[in-house]
């Protein structure tokens, strides 16, 4: 009975495997150096499953949030671009490029947030920070069981026919 329950264990594992996809994660970049004037950044979604037009994410200028741990933002704007992710996606870790910029840090130059209103991801730059900023959008629309809406159910009587099926 003990080996037909680990067997039948193993290949529900197996199965659930086979079948487990992990969440789809788009990368989505924020060009703030190629033009070289200042306030053009250029929005790259490369491999998105739903096409961005960079012309429709305009970027814009707004105050920057005043904190009393950031010194570096008193008095100033911030170039805030929206960048096509889901409002209910999570955001991974932002990238800068180049990597040695000493003129942004992390939380006090550039930094990402979400509008509520809008309900869209903004990824965002004040001076003296000047870089491309990467970050990936993680969608959940990837379903753990492809094609069904309920996981499957493994159903099997116990051995000595009497008690309730297993039921993972």
């Amino acid at each position: 009975m003990y080996n037909k329950f680990v067997a039948c264990l193993v290949s529900v594992g197996f199965v659930a495997l086979a079948a487990a996809q992990w969440p789809r994660w788009e990368e989505r970049t924020l060009d703030c150096t190629s033009s070289g004037r200042r306030d053009q950044c250029i929005l790259i979604a490369r491999n998105a499953k739903v096409q961005r037009d960079p012309v429709k994410y305009k970027c814009r200028r707004e105050p920057m949030p005043q904190h009393s741990w950031n010194t570096l933002a008193r008095e100033s704007t911030r170039l805030a671009c929206p960048i096509g992710c889901e409002p209910d996606a999570d955001l991974s870790v932002i990238q800068k490029r180049p990597i040695d910029n000493k003129l942004c840090q992390k939380y006090y130059t550039y930094g990402k947030y979400r509008d509520q209103k809008e309900g869209e991801w903004y990824m965002w730059l004040t001076e003296p920070c000047i870089a491309n900023l990467t970050t990936h959008c993680r969608f959940n629309d990837v379903p753990f069981y492809p094609g069904e809406v309920n996981p499957p159910q493994l159903e099997e009587s116990n051995s000595a026919g009497n008690g309730p099926p297993f039921t993972n």
